[in-house]
């Protein structure tokens, strides 16, 4: 490929598993680092997906590796239960889980680029299943010739414009052993239906050249997409906001300001890019956007880990939580666990008080403090005195004015005696409590995150 260049101090993964494709690829890049001088290893993933026989495909890609006289990496996972854990298809697990491998891999050895062996059928397939899924213009412009994978790390398709029938002929004047995965037959799998079904049929009844049409649009579509992902990349620097770790914000009226296909392709984009979810589908980003004109406090669950909130002004991203429901009695000194938090209640003296704005510490009067408090959610008919107010008032009307969303209203805890909230946990103290000139025994809260 020519859009590449590889010298002699490129180390280079070569993902091998043992298909003829991928034995083609180890073959080419061995014979290239003869000539070049690069490092070449291999890294091979066993999915688990077809017990003995993915064993023996292991067995088979370390033997080619001792063949070749290159260092393997290996590793496995029980591909099925990943799916079934994480709701996902078996296909989207054995991607899922594999690139992770090669991530760690690249890492440990400082690679520079990782090889793979898509080719060109893979790319036509992929065309096909990104239609079914309403993939984005990204999704249509089929697989990358180089994208990367890692910081400092790229991943190359070098047979990427290769039909697998050239590889086959490769391999056999080439005298290549390779292993024949039976569960490319397996047609509970979408790509299997669309290889050994959909383009034999498209084929037959349409035009015999779909797939090389196919292939053309692809490349357009690259060239389009590659033009538009730069302006929109440009866009989201200035459009997204990372609130605090797994927490982000588009705003409304600035996503507003492009046109609907932008918006759509600036949304795609931060999921993959930010979420990390790998593949996006048109249901995914209509969603998203048809919050922007539903009352605030709306949610749209984007997959099992993530939602969207329409706030006032912005779309809020936050990690899908369950909240936890507590309602304990605790002393007011003592260590306590709740989800992925931990509060601490000891009295410390005078001379370690620091008063600022960091809400996850408070100080209260000792004498003042109940003797027992109730750890719990917040809920309807509590009343607090926030610090400095004239008077009280409800919980309720304090989340609204300091613009508490609904999902966040899930995850606030209080300290409370029966329906007097003594502590909006992170958030505000009673004004009954706090701590003055009079106060002679000091009581430091403290909320930590696990």
């Amino acid at each position: 490929m020519r859009e590449l260049y590889i010298d002699k101090s490129y180390n280079i993964i070569a993902a091998v598993s043992g298909g003829v494709d991928s034995v083609v690829l180890l073959d080419i890049l061995y014979n290239l680092s003869q000539k070049i001088g690069f490092h070449l290893s291999v890294a091979h993933f066993n999915h688990k997906i077809r017990q003995k026989t993915s064993d023996l495909d292991e067995e088979f890609v370390v033997s080619l590796s001792k063949y070749y006289n290159l260092e393997i990496n290996t590793a496995s996972g029980k591909v099925k239960d990943y799916a079934k854990k994480n709701s996902i298809s078996v296909e989207t697990a054995a991607r899922v889980l594999r690139y992770n491998f090669f991530e760690k891999v690249s890492r440990t050895i400082n690679a520079d680029l990782l090889a793979t062996a898509h080719t060109q059928d893979d790319n036509i397939e992929t065309f096909f299943m990104n239609i079914f899924r309403g993939s984005g213009l990204t999704g249509l412009s089929g697989i990358p010739k180089v994208r990367p994978l890692i910081k400092n790390v790229r991943i190359i398709r070098p047979l990427i414009d290769i039909p697998k029938n050239e590889l086959i002929e490769y391999a056999k004047a080439r005298n290549l052993k390779w292993r024949e995965d039976e569960s490319n037959a397996w047609l509970d799998y979408t790509r299997n239906k669309i290889r050994h079904k959909l383009i034999p049929f498209l084929e037959n009844e349409f035009s015999p050249s779909i797939t090389g049409n196919v292939q053309k649009i692809t490349k357009f579509l690259q060239g389009a997409d590659e033009f538009i992902q730069e302006r929109v990349e440009e866009i989201s620097e200035n459009l997204i906001k990372k609130d605090a770790p797994d927490n982000y914000s588009i705003n409304i009226n600035m996503l507003n300001a492009n046109n609907k296909f932008i918006q759509g392709e600036i949304i795609s984009r931060f999921l993959k890019t930010n979420l990390d979810i790998p593949q996006v589908n048109y249901s995914q980003i209509d969603g998203i956007l048809n919050l922007k004109d539903k009352e605030t406090g709306s949610i749209f669950a984007i997959d099992k880990f993530w939602i969207c909130i329409k706030d006032r002004k912005n779309l809020l991203f936050k990690k899908n939580l369950l909240p936890l429901k507590i309602n304990i009695q605790i002393e007011k000194i003592g260590e306590y666990t709740f989800g992925n938090k931990k509060l601490t209640l000891k009295e410390v003296p005078k001379n370690e008080i620091v008063l600022n704005n960091n809400k996850s510490i408070e100080y209260f009067d000792f004498d003042k403090f109940p003797l027992v408090v109730n750890l719990r959610n917040w809920q309807e008919g509590d009343i607090i005195k926030p610090l400095g107010a004239p008077g009280r008032m409800k919980v309720s009307d304090y989340l609204i004015n300091n613009k508490i969303n609904t999902y966040d209203k899930n995850f606030i805890y209080v300290l409370a005696k029966e329906n007097e909230v003594i502590w909006i946990l992170d958030h505000q103290i009673n004004d009954k409590y706090k701590i003055t000139k009079e106060t002679k025994r000091f009581l430091q809260g403290k909320i930590e995150d696990l």
